[in-house]
């Protein structure tokens, strides 16, 4: 029951630090695309949908959230400069 009661206070300081940063309203995949956008260098969809954790997202989920993350600003994509196919994805600080 100690490791539950440690992972609550886990997600509850968490979700302070999200509403802190404003990104309390995202969904928890939309959260989760841009922490990895965030942390790697380079990060584009396929990516992403290759990252062990996101094996439980569909494409078109993570596709969803990027646009999301996209429209509201939070993310630029800019065509990479390795692969024209490609758009690499960063945060906008």
């Amino acid at each position: 029951m100690k490791v539950l009661a440690k992972l609550f206070e886990l997600r509850r300081s968490l979700d302070a630090y999200e509403r802190e940063m404003g990104f309390d309203q995202l969904s928890e995949v939309e959260k989760s695309v841009l922490e990895f956008v965030m942390h790697s260098k380079d990060a584009n969809i396929t990516k992403i949908t290759k990252d062990q954790y996101f094996t439980k997202y569909s494409l078109s989920t993570i596709k969803r959230a990027v646009g999301v993350l996209l429209t509201e600003d939070i993310i630029t994509a800019t065509q990479s400069n390795v692969d024209k196919r490609a758009m690499v994805l960063e945060y906008n600080k």
